[in-house]
């Protein structure tokens, strides 16, 4: 028996520590690609967007072979696909679509749509409501701390958001406001994760407010 909990404590720290390591690679990759690559353009928030956005389209698919290997589903669509998540899919394309700032800004806003409402939700979605919150599932029985995890990592998650901006000594307080959005979308995303059990559901909500916030 004694065996037995030292071997589900180690299979634990295992989970956990693999998640840390995961999201410090992540965003050590992003950093690094967007440091080579962004010389070679216009120093424009605009083309930091599309940058950035392009890692995270990299990086999901380094996360689905790495979430292959280790033979661990994403959960990435709903057991049954019902009627309400048609509907939920298509108002949100519609939504995106009809959004004001792309008649006014025109292939600007589109693809800040893109980025931030559909590529970074896919991409953290799948990272954190996919593959790290099927792996906890492995190694904890508890739904309750499966979600409490969750939303602490992606709580820090967003704290290596602004620790480059820190280190440059180019952020003010309203950068820690990233670490309340982090707390705020990642109770929310889980409540929602442990409602519908995929990732589909919370890429749409964080799509959504993403759209709606940012």
């Amino acid at each position: 028996m004694k065996d037995m909990e030292n071997s589900n404590r180690r299979n634990r720290l295992t989970v956990i520590l693999e998640a840390f390591i995961l999201m410090i690679a992540f965003q050590g990759i992003a950093e690094l690609a967007e440091w080579l690559i962004s010389p070679f353009f216009p120093d424009t928030r605009f083309n930091k967007k599309m940058i950035n956005m392009l890692m995270m389209i990299v990086l999901t698919i380094i996360l689905i072979c790495y979430a292959k290997t280790k033979k661990q589903t994403l959960s990435f669509f709903s057991k049954k696909l019902s009627k309400r998540y048609i509907i939920a899919t298509c108002v949100t394309t519609v939504l995106f679509i009809i959004a004001p700032s792309n008649f006014v800004q025109g292939f600007s806003s589109v693809m800040s749509i893109i980025y931030g409402s559909i590529v970074t939700p896919v991409y953290e979605e799948l990272l954190f409501r996919g593959y790290v919150w099927n792996r906890f599932s492995k190694v904890m029985s508890s739904k309750l701390n499966i979600f409490l995890w969750n939303i602490a990592l992606f709580t820090i998650w967003h704290l290596f958001y602004i620790i480059p901006d820190m280190i440059s000594g180019n952020w003010d307080v309203l950068q820690l406001l990233k670490l309340v959005a982090g707390l705020g979308y990642g109770t929310i995303l889980g409540l929602i994760r442990l409602k519908t059990e995929n990732c589909w559901a919370t890429i749409l909500a964080h799509g959504i407010m993403n759209f709606f916030m940012i």
